[in-house]
């Protein structure tokens, strides 16, 4: 409630030097410039007694005019003990005192600026050996770090900045020194170049076994608590399943998100998911919704139940998208970043049930078939009294426990969620950030886009498409991308990831319907990336166009999502497959050379960056792939039924493919095989006899949209693979030849 007043007085005010009252002692507090910062996190500082700057030109040039040092608070607006801090110390007139006498206090919203974010979390895992948020950074007026550390609590804060400031009086050369030092390190991690090293698909397997063996057999997932879903690891392990067929990698990874969905990191109510567990049996979350892990998330369950078939896990990627839908989207389409965990001292307090309040919501037989499938107790299982909502047993077991079927436990448990739904609808909503990230709609669009895809849904063809035109319209001012969109206006320049994730969004959209303006705005996208961010020497990309902390800072390893550089290694691949432009290839090689060796050496960190590179390598995976620079596209389906594989060969509006039989020796024949499934009668459809500008005889060919078909003698277990080769030909020339491997999973049908 105190932030909606706190946006309240913001709209009424709308000044600098408005006043607000502050909750519960009636005192009157002048805000501070933040009032009107374009962030939701900033603006929760605006009647902080601090004199805080937003990140900028200015905050430094008077730290260096006073020769004071930098006081640099880095968070974001659902990060807890963010909160937690703001609430102790940033609201203390004490600390204010100290800080405002002799610092410079600057405020920086992660999500916003996430180059900010990158060095100084390096700064502080450097002097501390960890990290995290809020971050606090002890800064020379020149943006070099010399002390940090993440949360404090009040009186060790106040005594820190004490004697901070003492020491800085005592002693300034030999801070000055140390902060060169650090920042030297800083530059020389973030720069610095690994020798290239090979991929190939051996090399590939190597690293997903080496994954595979911090595998956690019990409950899934990968480490120890706290537990992230780290869909990067789950996605390049979905790869190695799809292309190689490895069973190992997608039983992980089911088992996975089979234990996500039953423990506490779903919301069992409202679909989505938390943002990870602080306890490595996926019980307890860490209560934040993020809107990248709505997207990622979504991916690895659509791609998994490809593979598997399991209908569980479709449903699950139903809700998320559908809770997404209802509660992270913007009237124009755009995708809001964040909901969060709640008050201090309340903390999941919205997601939280006791029996009582199952009671009432529920008529008696719906509750106690609700208690018992979501482990609801009168004692709780969480805190006074209170219980997560989390399946205790498998579906099919607990349906057994409760003498019901699976499909009738599922149709009951939908039944009940609505019905709680409606009930918590009534509850304190906790705070919605409503800045709209241009990175992270991309890949909210990816998911949607490959959601409509496999599921056939309307809808969230709808969203994406819906989306992508509101990250063109909205999110480029001048022909410039920009990173955030707040309040009707699009602010701060792009930075590197959000060109990599958007032309990704973009390329789904092509994919999906085929409309080439979303191809050529994806190439647009990645174009002004090369121009603005390339580090010519590395071949990969700066985080950002310009220098604004001491040192220009890269995205090359995986954290809460994937790299800006894996993306971008990512969008190089697939538009070399699907656009004529050679510079696609040859960027992508070059960004390929600049990461391989740190993705052999340390798959962990950089499993998206082995995804992309297995694409560069190999091309697409799944039952559709582009072939010949885009010009044909070929998609593979199974019809169990009948045991026919068919597959549909769509070549572009001026080019053809030799038919089976094209009546020249050196022109290479159009070729269906099928492996994995016994015998295979194959059947070509007629050809077309066609005088080609080159030669002088008629030729054999296919032109427009191909169908061939294969009656298979078996069926096998997981997946099989038509292997398709064609040449494709215009009237002047012919390309390569090229051989595609459709790997078409037999438990689904592309629109189950």
């Amino acid at each position: 409630m105190k932030h909606v007043l706190a946006a309240f007085f913001v709209l009424l005010l709308g000044l600098p030097g408005a006043f607000a009252a502050s909750s519960g002692e009636g005192e009157v507090r002048k805000a501070n410039r933040l009032l009107n910062a374009a962030s939701p996190y900033l603006r929760q500082h605006a009647y902080n007694p601090i004199d805080w700057y937003s990140w900028g030109d200015e905050a430094f040039e008077k730290a260096k005019k006073e020769n004071k040092p930098v006081f640099l608070s880095v968070g974001y607006s659902t990060c807890y003990w963010c909160h937690v801090m703001a609430r102790e110390s940033f609201v203390d007139e004490k600390i204010a005192e100290i800080l405002n006498s002799n610092f410079v206090s600057i405020k920086v919203d992660r999500e916003r600026r996430p180059d900010v974010d990158e060095t100084y979390m390096l700064a502080t895992q450097l002097i501390t050996g960890a990290g995290g948020w809020p971050n606090t950074v002890f800064l020379t007026p020149d943006k070099k770090p010399f002390y940090a550390g993440t949360y404090f609590p009040p009186d060790a804060f106040r005594s820190l900045i004490s004697q901070v400031a003492g020491f800085w009086l005592r002693d300034e050369v030999s801070l000055r020194r140390d902060a060169e030092k650090l920042a030297g390190r800083i530059d020389t991690i973030m720069t610095r170049r690994v020798e290239a090293a090979e991929i190939s698909p051996q090399i590939l397997k190597t690293a997903a076994d080496t994954l595979l063996q911090d595998y956690d057999l019990v409950y899934g997932g990968f480490g120890d608590a706290p537990k992230f879903p780290q869909e990067s690891l789950l996605l390049f392990l979905l790869r190695m399943a799809e292309k190689d067929g490895n069973a190992e990698a997608l039983d992980a990874v089911s088992h996975t998100l089979e234990s996500i969905l039953d423990g506490g990191m779903q919301d069992h109510v409202g679909g989505g998911f938390h943002r990870y567990t602080v306890d490595a049996k996926w019980f307890v979350p860490h209560f934040e919704k993020m809107l990248y892990n709505q997207a990622l998330m979504t991916r690895a369950l659509v791609r998994t139940h490809r593979l598997n078939g399991a209908p569980r896990l479709a449903a699950a990627a139903r809700r998320t998208l559908d809770y997404v839908l209802d509660d992270m989207t913007s009237p124009q389409g755009g995708f809001y970043s964040a909901r969060d965990a709640g008050e201090p001292g309340e903390e999941g307090l919205f997601y939280l049930w006791t029996d009582a309040q199952i009671d009432e919501a529920l008529d008696e037989k719906d509750a106690e078939f609700a208690k018992t499938a979501f482990s609801v107790t009168f004692e709780g299982n969480y805190e006074s009294g209170s219980s997560i909502l989390r399946f205790p047993n498998t579906p099919d077991k607990l349906a057994k426990k409760l003498g019901v079927n699976e499909d009738e436990f599922n149709a009951r448990i939908g039944k009940i969620r609505a019905k709680l739904a409606k009930a918590r609808a009534k509850r304190e909503v906790p705070h919605r950030d409503e800045k709209v990230v241009t990175a992270w709609n991309g890949m909210m669009m990816v998911a949607f886009a490959e959601a409509a895809e496999t599921f056939g849904e309307k809808r969230y063809e709808a969203a994406a498409l819906k989306a992508g035109t509101f990250m063109w319209e909205k999110m480029r001012v001048d022909g410039a991308l920009k990173r955030a969109f707040f309040e009707g206006r699009a602010a701060l320049d792009g930075q590197q990831e959000d060109h990599a994730f958007g032309a990704l969004g973009f390329i789904a959209l092509y994919d999906l319907t085929g409309g080439k303006v979303w191809l050529e705005r994806a190439e647009t996208l990645i174009k002004e990336m090369v121009k603005n961010f390339r580090d010519e020497k590395a071949g990969d990309y700066y985080m950002t166009a310009s220098l604004n902390t001491f040192g220009k800072a890269k995205a090359r390893t995986d954290s809460g999502t994937p790299s800006g550089n894996a993306a971008a290694l990512e969008a190089f691949a697939k538009l070399t497959r699907r656009a004529g432009d050679p510079e696609h290839r040859i960027n992508g090689e070059a960004l390929l050379a600049a990461l391989s060796g740190l993705a052999v050496r340390s798959p962990q960190s950089n499993a998206y960056s082995l995804l992309a590179a297995d694409i560069q390598l190999r091309g697409g995976a799944g039952p559709r792939q582009y072939m010949s620079k885009g010009l044909v596209d070929a998609r593979a389906s199974l019809d169990p039924s009948s045991g026919v594989v068919s597959v549909s060969i769509k070549v572009a509006k001026g080019w053809h493919i030799n038919s089976n039989t094209p009546l020249e020796e050196f022109f290479i024949p159009t070729e269906l095989s099928v492996v994995g499934a016994g015998d295979a009668e194959i059947t070509y459809p007629p050809h077309k006899l066609v005088k080609l500008g080159f030669h002088d005889k008629e030729l054999a060919l296919f032109d427009g949209t191909v169908e061939l078909k294969a009656k298979i003698s078996k069926t096998p277990k997981g997946s099989l693979t038509a292997k398709l080769r064609v040449q494709t030909c215009s009237d002047e020339i012919c390309l390569e030849p090229e051989t595609a491997d459709l790997r078409i999973p037999v438990h689904v049908s592309p629109a189950s």
